[in-house]
């Protein structure tokens, strides 16, 4: 695993390397996500009461892919991404908006491109979405959410393909490549930072630590790892399930990941991962993204959809 070189006389961070993603990759990569339809995913809700998930309702109203999703900071709305309906050579989708009070899905934009990953901004009414443009570069843009309004963030960065907020300025991004690394960005800066490279897609900000979790995928069993933006160092916190990359922390620290139609949970300290419930008799498949609401109260997770037992 990269580490971040310090100054010796400033303690500044400096790149201890710079990507530079090849082309062949990248239009490798855009081919295959245009030649092979996307999976068909659905959007499950579950209370949390004490920690305990209660039976999982379906949210997503529309077939094909439903994922990624994101809770709003107040936690009443759950942001994804939604395939919309097209030709049989292309994929299409835009960002959605699940509201919990009134259990209604709205569209927050309609553009003739795809966007992807919706995360909530720090302090501003808007999300970051990956965009696949014309040209099929994937760069990181915000969405405003009250008019739909779009602006590019980091123009010479890309391509991107997961990302997290660190603060309203700094974002660690899983970019694209030889091999798949985790870059931190700063708003108006032209270059990123690597961090860590063989990296799984889950990126999220460490709610008490400000650390960036993330899946280093070099040892076996793969292992969620920290990187501290402060101190420049990284650490690896605990295994994850076999062949799993999808993981999610709640405000409590509390650490959730899926195998199969099970849910499980892994509290500070714990030393293995707790069964929550198996989600398999409500029709809920392979779990992979999860995400959990500010208050503990909700978790949304992503399932392929099966026939109940």
């Amino acid at each position: 695993m990269n580490r971040l070189l310090k100054t010796k006389n400033s303690g500044s961070l400096v790149p201890g390397y710079l990507l530079l993603p090849g082309l062949f990759c990248l239009l490798m990569y855009a081919a295959a996500v245009e030649a092979q339809a996307l999976p068909q995913t659905d959007l499950w809700l579950a209370e949390l009461n004490h920690g305990r998930p209660g039976i999982p309702a379906k949210i997503s109203t529309r077939t094909g892919y439903n994922n990624q999703p994101h809770f709003s900071e107040d936690g009443a709305v759950i942001f994804y991404t939604r395939e919309q309906p097209g030709d049989e050579t292309s994929v299409q989708t835009d960002v959605a908006a699940f509201r919990l009070s009134t259990q209604t899905t709205s569209m927050i934009n309609h553009t003739p491109l795809s966007e992807y990953s919706p995360t909530p901004i720090p302090g501003r009414n808007a999300l970051s979405v990956i965009q696949v443009e014309p040209d099929q570069k994937q760069r990181l843009w915000s969405i405003d959410i009250a008019n739909g309004r779009m602006e590019l963030l980091l123009p010479g960065i890309e391509p991107v393909g997961y990302h997290a907020w660190i603060n309203a300025s700094q974002v660690a991004m899983f970019i694209l490549g030889d091999s798949f690394s985790l870059q931190v960005a700063s708003l108006g800066k032209a270059e990123a930072i690597i961090i860590a490279d063989n990296i799984g897609r889950t990126i999220r900000r460490h709610p008490h630590s400000g650390e960036v979790l993330f899946v280093d995928k070099t040892p076996q069993p793969w292992q969620i790892a920290a990187f501290d933006p402060e101190t420049g160092q990284t650490r690896q916190i605990m295994p994850l399930f076999p062949e799993i990359e999808d993981f999610t922390v709640d405000s409590n620290g509390n650490y959730w990941s899926g195998n199969g139609s099970k849910l499980y949970r892994r509290q500070p300290g714990d030393s293995r991962w707790e069964l929550m419930t198996n989600m398999s008799a409500f029709g809920v498949g392979q779990i992979t993204r999860l995400a959990v609401s500010p208050t503990v109260n909700h978790i949304v997770l992503v399932g392929n959809h099966i026939a109940p037992d």
